[in-house]
């Protein structure tokens, strides 16, 4: 008796139950905010003050650290914020500038 010839097992004819298993993401993906400038502003000036944990203020405010780093890079590449002057062997902190006003370039960030 040949492969074709061979009756099928019981247990492939018999009947099955299936369970259909649904979950929810256990992190959904935020909607993006058009965040104003002065926010923005607010924020970034928080994250300047010393002993400031960038990830800390931005989970606070319901934002993504790596945002709050990016509108953080644009400021001080832009000149908006600026560091202070201090000796070579002193730490460095950081000032806003008042007659700027920051421009985070990106609509939904």
């Amino acid at each position: 008796m040949n492969h074709a010839e061979k009756p099928m097992s019981d247990s492939v004819n018999q009947a099955r139950a299936f369970e259909v298993l649904t979950a929810t993401p256990i992190r959904t993906r935020r909607t993006p905010r058009d965040w104003p400038d002065a926010e923005k502003t607010r924020l970034i000036a928080e994250t300047m003050l010393p002993g400031a944990n960038v990830s800390a203020i931005a989970r606070a405010e319901g934002l993504d650290p790596s945002q709050l780093y990016g509108w953080r890079r644009k400021a001080l590449a832009s000149g908006s914020v600026v560091p202070l002057s201090k000796e070579a062997n002193e730490r460095v902190s950081f000032a806003r500038r008042s007659c700027c006003k920051f421009t985070g370039g990106d609509r939904h960030g």
